[in-house]
């Protein structure tokens, strides 16, 4: 997996760098003090990065604005912002974090949170597959909003459309929870990738669509949440 650390302060920047020395598994990684430094990097067609690790408050380009550009790139990419203020966290939703550190960056949150990342790209490079008619199709996890059960069909909704073939919801659901996949009605199976905020009847995704919560669901859906969002956290 390459890496790509985004600090310009040298004692976050070399802390970083010493827990990805010091992590069981080979990687490898690129540093860079600046926004326009990564970006220069990115658009030269230099490499290609898996996660990043990115300081919000950079000179120049900050994080977030780094962050939107390569989101322009590369909408697989896993990024995790590293802080010192939690109230950063409302602004960059729109570049879909994946986790957030805080600064004094510590080792077991860190381990944590890249030993996530990992799995996270394990999992998601996993694939969905399906028949519709003689047509197999292969939908990477990664890119499932929700799944919607009707009768013996299963409406399956992604970032680049939507999928009609026969199922049963439990069956996918289960298939689909190692990826953190949760129930919240006894019609829907939603990935929290893409939520934007979970109400005690619904979840309204990043697109703006609603899903409904049914009262047997709730808690599951709230307790499945809150543990994916304190996951961001490194918590």
């Amino acid at each position: 997996m390459k890496i790509a650390i985004c600090e310009d302060d040298i004692t976050t920047q070399s802390l970083l760098e010493s827990y990805l020395e010091e992590y069981p598994t080979d990687l490898e990684w690129e540093i860079f003090s600046s926004g326009e430094e990564l970006l220069e990097y990115i658009e030269e067609g230099k490499d290609y990065f898996s996660l990043y690790f990115m300081d919000i408050s950079l000179p120049g380009i900050d994080g977030i604005r780094t962050c939107t550009r390569i989101r322009k790139r590369d909408q697989k990419a896993l990024i995790v912002f590293v802080t010192d203020y939690k109230e950063y966290v409302y602004e960059v939703f729109q570049v879909l974090p994946f986790r957030f550190l805080i600064k004094p960056v510590k080792r077991k949150a860190f381990f944590k949170v890249l030993g996530e990342a990992m799995e996270f790209l394990r999992l998601h490079g996993k694939r969905l597959t399906f028949h519709i008619r003689q047509t197999l199709y292969e939908i990477p996890w990664g890119e499932i909003l929700y799944l919607e059960g009707d009768l013996r069909k299963i409406h399956l909704h992604t970032v680049v459309g939507e999928y009609t073939f026969y199922g049963k919801l439990e069956k996918l659901k289960e298939q689909l929870s190692p990826g953190g996949f949760f129930q919240c009605h006894k019609s829907y199976v939603v990935n929290p990738e893409y939520i934007r905020a979970s109400r005690d009847t619904s979840i309204i995704l990043r697109n703006g669509e609603e899903i409904p919560v049914s009262k047997s669901f709730r808690k599951e859906a709230k307790e499945k949440h809150l543990q994916y969002l304190k996951g961001r956290w490194g918590q």
